[in-house]
């Protein structure tokens, strides 16, 4: 059986292969834009890590987590060519979603059998948004590679908290949190589950203090740039673009031009704006922001309290008012819905009253979706948890077919 199951998750790691290349060969980005293209720009041109530029002048970037950004700028180092360096870029994701597909095998081996197990890691290869999502300049291949590794050290420590995988989980959770800034709140749920399961305080302070020193270079360098501790400061735009008058559950407005869309705030950036460049302005606009976002949600408190749940259900299931191209196409609505379904009713069959490994995947999926729902929801948000939904689901095929 053993030898059978390897041979099968090789052929799942082939598959998984060609399918990423052929995404990358029709499918892949023809350029670095938005966001990323701009921090690059500055990072090449300014030596600078800036989202902003304020008369013709980069200032300082708090907007955007750091860690995308320099993994572009890295490749870009020893790729200057634009072709060698984009093909640089998606071979290197290639690489990455490969080894995840194989974490993913290490991860569900802690709940199931081997032939589940290998069930669970082929869903997860040939999942369409999966494949698809090495082609993209987006940094979300190395968030779902990251979170795997953040699983696999976490699951191992619920058995045996060796130091190792301590060592493996920190580092892991230290590198989300500088490539999505929200990561810390799930690090410390995390670590907290894992201390009332152990109760081994020197060990869980040991985790907390390498996470902090992976993040502490850029908590400093915000420090002493902005006055405050963390890794982003974009909840105002975050909270505004999901909350206000005009709002979906994927949120109002684009990248960069939040002002043109809500006019309500227009014209104190643009007072902002005219100060000259401010090395603070990207806290200033994020306050800016915030207040508002606050305003309206005080002024109809109850239409944003309906708009959470919508956007709650959303993450969960579907969004049945989703512009983006494409969301509507069954290679994704298909086994989006199927695996949105057969999670919602593994984590009825799967919940217990315990402090386990089930509780905690259900505990992190809930978290998830309910932080997201405060601001809004784009579809490639549910592909960070597609690790979770598949060990969810698959706990449905083991009810049904127990001697599978």
């Amino acid at each position: 059986m053993k030898y059978i199951v390897k041979n099968n998750l090789l052929i799942i790691l082939l598959i998984s292969f060609t399918l990423r290349l052929a995404a990358i060969i029709f499918f892949r980005d023809s350029q670095v834009d938005n966001e990323w293209g701009i921090i690059l720009m500055n990072l090449e041109m300014n030596g600078i890590l800036s989202v902003h530029t304020i008369q013709n002048v980069p200032v300082p970037n708090i907007f955007m987590p750091p860690l995308y950004p320099l993994f572009l700028y890295s490749i870009k180092i020893f790729f200057v060519n634009t072709d060698t360096f984009l093909w640089a870029i998606f071979l290197i994701q290639l690489l990455l979603g490969i080894f995840t597909v194989y974490l993913t095998h290490k991860i569900l081996l802690n709940f199931f059998s081997r032939r589940l197990s290998i069930l669970g890691t082929l869903v997860f290869a040939i999942f369409p948004m999966n494949v698809y999502a090495v082609s993209q300049i987006s940094s979300v291949t190395l968030q779902v590679f990251l979170f795997n590794i953040f699983l696999y050290s976490y699951f191992k420590l619920f058995n045996v908290l060796r130091y190792k995988h301590i060592i493996l989980f920190s580092i892991s959770s230290g590198l989300l949190i500088l490539l999505r800034g929200e990561y810390f709140i799930f690090a410390i749920l995390s670590v907290a589950y894992l201390y009332f399961k152990k109760r081994q305080l020197s060990k869980i302070l040991i985790m907390s203090l390498i996470t902090l020193i992976v993040v502490s270079p850029y908590l400093y360098r915000n420090y002493d740039i902005f006055g405050v501790i963390t890794v982003t400061k974009s909840s105002g735009y975050n909270l505004l673009k999901g909350n206000h008058p005009r709002t979906k559950v994927e949120g109002v407005g684009m990248f960069g031009n939040i002002e043109k869309v809500i006019p309500e705030v227009e014209l104190k950036l643009k007072n902002l704006k005219s100060q000259g460049p401010l090395e603070k302005y990207d806290l200033l606009q994020d306050q800016i922001l915030m207040e508002q976002a606050i305003t309206f949600i005080k002024e109809d408190p109850v239409r944003y309290l309906s708009l959470y749940f919508k956007k709650f259900i959303s993450f969960m299931f579907i969004d049945l008012n989703a512009s983006y191209k494409n969301y509507y196409s069954p290679m994704h609505i298909i086994p989006k819905m199927l695996l949105a379904i057969t999670s919602f009713i593994g984590i009825i069959l799967a919940f217990n009253l315990r402090l386990s490994m089930t509780n905690y995947v259900i505990l992190f999926y809930f978290a998830n979706i309910g932080l997201f729902s405060f601001f809004f929801i784009l579809p490639r948000y549910s592909l960070s948890l597609l690790t979770i939904q598949i060990i969810l689901s698959l706990f449905v095929l083991k009810k049904v077919k127990p001697n599978f």
